[in-house]
């Protein structure tokens, strides 16, 4: 199955969807999760919005302060480095996890659909280059 077929894949896209008919990031995506409400992916997606890793999505202030300060948005802007870097790879969820990873020095032992949200966007054509916090 394709990250964008996955539920928070579906999510993902449905949440750019809705950012271009004139929803703020962080509404957009309260409205495509509704029912399945997680920190994790919910970060990574507003992290990837916040610093212009997204097509179509203005850089701004998405994050709440606590998010920003959290690791989510790291571990997806660094995998949305490598999917650029690589645009023929074709990553699992778990390896390209593994990849973003590397570098962390007491990294969760999973991606709680951070990797779902990213790879999604790569599928949809919806990933280009940000900036790095």
């Amino acid at each position: 199955m394709k990250a964008s077929q996955s539920s928070y894949g579906v999510i993902t896209l449905n949440a750019v969807e809705l950012i271009r008919q004139r929803f703020a990031p962080a509404e957009a995506w309260s409205h495509a999760v509704a029912g399945k409400e997680k920190g994790c992916p919910k970060s990574a997606f507003l992290g990837l919005c916040q610093f212009g890793w997204v097509k179509d999505v203005p850089a701004g202030e998405y994050l709440s302060t606590r998010a920003l300060a959290g690791p989510n948005k790291d571990y997806t802007i660094r995998a949305a480095q490598l999917l650029l870097a690589e645009p023929d790879a074709d990553y699992t969820p778990q390896a390209l996890w593994a990849l973003s990873i590397a570098d962390c020095s007491q990294p969760p032992a999973n991606h709680n659909q951070q990797m779902n949200v990213v790879l999604a966007l790569k599928e949809a054509g919806l990933l280009n280059e940000g900036t790095v916090p």
